[in-house]
């Protein structure tokens, strides 16, 4: 038995010099969360001192370090778009030091509609169609413009946030958008809803999946045209394999990442050039890490939700979009249209932007007001009973 202990108390005594993942390094304070909430679909917190990484996991557990749902950033506020779910929310500073876990429950009131299930997809003009059911473009572009605004224009937050109004939207009527081999919808002056969609065209259009009778948008424009509600200039004259190349960062392919990387508005793309959009990292097993991605995808017949597996898109290509999104990367230069730059200027954005925002300061000035009013009542009812 004493070879036994002395082999135990050796082995216990290594792990003591181990250093552990959540030990503050030295000299440096662990980091807290502060200010959490949720608005929609969009987490948005703010920490004590700048952070390095920041990680979701539905269940209260810390990933390794080197775990792909540690996610890269930097500074002390942040929106994040989540999928409707109960998270710990965790992040961490340069040195390696690990805040706290803070439980968020995200309730967006979005429409997560997998594989349109039970969708018809749109074979009429959408003015008519929407005109049926008390809508409008005009209000729907409304929406789309307060969606981007906020959660921040120009954001990876901001572009979930229109794909997932735009989908709900139509969800709501029992609709999704029907896929267009040539379909597009995106030169500079197209903004929003295009009244062409659903509309019957001049001439069918075929390919191996099938006919096509209706005008709306293939599976790469429809992702340059959410990225533009949300700021953004997808667009390019620079040579280009994919739309994910428009994110690299000094040269050709250098965002390509392993396909655990991940994150809302990256993008995937297969080896037929079928691009699809990430919104989200899922997890399906119930393990607490993510395993899948929640993914944007204009597959024929229509557009869709899907839930990809890491396993399923092993064969296919990541392209990261960090240079895209912070508008550092090398292809600002070919940016149509506005060039030198991916952010649209906001002189060139449409009128329903500037009634969306103030449409939303209205609402939060609301909300500040009724905040303040519950404060003063519970304040009023603890005086009373002192007194």
């Amino acid at each position: 038995m004493k070879p036994i202990r002395k082999i135990l108390s050796l082995l216990l005594a290594l792990l003591c010099l181990l250093p552990t993942f959540e030990t503050a390094a030295e000299g440096e304070a662990r980091p807290e969360i502060r200010k959490l909430r949720t608005e929609g679909a969009i987490v948005h917190f703010e920490t004590d001192v700048p952070v390095a990484a920041y990680c979701f996991t539905t269940l209260d557990i810390l990933p390794d370090p080197e775990h792909p749902d540690w996610r890269p950033c930097s500074g002390t506020a942040f929106a994040v778009f989540k999928m409707d779910g109960t998270y710990f929310l965790r992040v961490r500073t340069e040195g390696g030091t690990v805040s706290d876990s803070v439980r968020v429950t995200v309730s967006s009131g979005f429409r997560y509609t997998i594989e349109a299930e039970g969708l018809d997809h749109l074979m009429e003009p959408i003015d008519t169609f929407l005109a049926d059911h008390g809508d409008s473009i005009d209000a729907f572009n409304q929406s789309l413009a307060e969606s981007a605004i906020e959660a921040g224009l120009y954001s990876r937050a901001a572009v979930g946030n229109v794909c997932m109004t735009f989908l709900t939207r139509l969800s709501d009527y029992g609709m999704t958008l029907s896929y267009q081999p040539s379909g597009n919808f995106t030169a500079q002056n197209d903004w929003g809803i295009s009244p062409a969609w659903g509309t019957k065209m001049k001439k069918t259009e075929t390919d191996s999946a099938g006919k096509y009778t209706r005008y709306s948008m293939n599976c790469g424009t429809i992702i340059i045209w959410a990225f533009k509600q949300a700021g953004l200039n997808l667009n390019s004259t620079g040579k280009r394999f994919c739309i994910g190349n428009t994110g690299l960062v000094s040269r050709m392919d250098d965002n390509k990442a392993k396909l655990d990387q991940g994150e809302t508005g990256d993008i995937i793309a297969t080896k037929t050039s079928h691009t699809m959009l990430i919104l989200d990292r899922i997890d399906t097993d119930g393990d607490g890490l993510s395993d899948s991605y929640l993914v944007f995808e204009m597959e024929s017949p229509y557009l869709k939700l899907k839930i990809r597996s890491l396993h399923s898109v092993r064969m296919c290509t990541l392209y990261r979009m960090g240079a895209f999104f912070d508008d550092s990367g090398a292809y600002r230069r070919f940016a149509r249209y506005w060039e030198g730059s991916f952010y649209i200027p906001k002189s060139a954005f449409p009128d329903c932007y500037q009634s969306a925002s103030a449409h939303l300061s209205g609402r939060r000035i609301l909300s500040l007001i009724e905040m303040a009013a519950r404060e003063a009542a519970v304040y009023g009812k603890a005086v009373r009973k002192t007194a």
